[in-house]
C-alpha cells in the first residue's frame, strides 16, 4: 500500500505534492460550471447569479487574511511570513490611503460589466450554501494555525481559472476590458501569492501531524468552493445539465 502524501513527503515535496493536487482537483480546475463559462454554455443570467454570490465570500477574504495574520506570532522567525500575509491583506482589502481599489471593489466593477448594477450586487441575499462557506472560511482562519490556513488557500489553481475565464468574458459576455481588471490582475499576481503560499507550507511541513491537518485544510477548501458554486446551480434548477460535454 502507498503511503498517504503527508507521511511519504515533507518540506518542499510535500509542498509540490499538495499544490499539484491542488491544480488537478480543485473545483476551479474540475466543476462543470467553469468549463460551460469558458465555452460560452452557462446562460448569462445563471453567470449573473453566480457572480452575486461570489462577491460576498470575496469581501471576507481581506477579513480571513486579517485573522490569519493575526495567528502569526510575533517572533522574529515568522517576520518574513507576517510581511506576506501583510502584503496580500493589503492587496486584497485596497490601499487605505486610495492609491489602489480593492479585490471586491474590482469584483463590482467586472459585475457591472456582466449587467449588474453594484447596488443589486451588494443587496442580493445570501444563499445558505453562500453563508455556510463564508463562515467556515472565517472559522478555518481565525482558529487554524496561519500556515494551516494557507494550506487550503485557492491562489494557485486561481491563475489558471483566470487564464480561461478572461477570453471566455470577453468573446461569449462581451465584458469590456476596462471592467476585466479583476481577471487581468489575477493572472499575474495569484503567481506571487502562491509562491508565496509555497513558502508557508515548505517551511512548516516538517511532521506528518501538521502535514495532516495542511491536506484536509486543502480539501475543505475545495469543498467552501464546490458549495459556493452549487448553492447558485441548486437555486437557478441548473444543476441537472451540468455534466460536461
Amino acid at each position: 500500500m502507498v503511503e498517504a502524501p503527508w507521511v511519504r513527503f515533507e518540506g518542499e515535496k510535500f509542498r509540490d505534492e499538495l499544490t499539484a493536487f491542488k491544480l488537478a482537483h480543485h473545483p476551479f480546475a474540475t466543476h462543470p460550471f467553469f468549463s460551460r463559462v469558458e465555452r460560452g454554455d452557462a446562460p448569462k443570467p445563471l453567470v449573473q447569479a453566480w457572480v452575486k454570490q461570489f462577491y460576498p465570500w470575496l469581501a471576507s477574504v481581506p477579513i480571513a487574511m486579517a485573522e490569519r495574520f493575526a495567528n502569526c506570532s510575533w517572533e522574529p522567525v515568522n517576520d518574513r511570513f507576517r510581511r506576506m500575509i501583510l502584503d496580500q491583506l493589503v492587496e486584497e482589502a485596497g490601499d487605505p490611503k486610495g492609491k489602489e481599489p480593492g479585490h471586491p471593489e474590482l469584483w463590482l466593477r467586472f459585475c457591472e460589466g456582466l449587467g449588474v448594477p453594484r447596488a443589486e450586487v451588494q443587496s442580493a441575499p445570501l444563499l445558505p450554501n453562500t453563508m455556510v462557506a463564508i463562515d467556515d472560511f472565517l472559522y478555518t482562519n481565525r482558529n487554524q494555525p496561519f500556515y494551516v490556513s494557507a494550506a487550503g488557500s485557492s491562489e494557485p489553481p486561481n491563475v489558471p481559472l483566470c487564464a480561461r475565464l478572461l477570453p471566455a468574458f470577453q468573446k461569449h459576455y462581451h465584458v469590456d476590458d476596462a471592467h476585466l481588471e479583476y481577471y487581468q490582475l489575477h493572472v499575474t499576481a495569484d503567481v506571487q501569492h502562491s509562491e508565496w503560499i509555497g513558502e508557508i507550507v515548505a517551511n512548516f511541513a516538517s511532521t506528518p501531524e501538521v502535514r495532516k491537518l495542511m491536506w484536509d485544510q486543502m480539501l475543505r477548501g475545495f469543498s467552501i468552493h464546490a458549495m459556493l458554486v452549487d448553492g447558485v446551480l441548486t437555486a437557478a434548477n441548473e444543476s441537472a445539465p451540468l455534466k460536461s460535454k
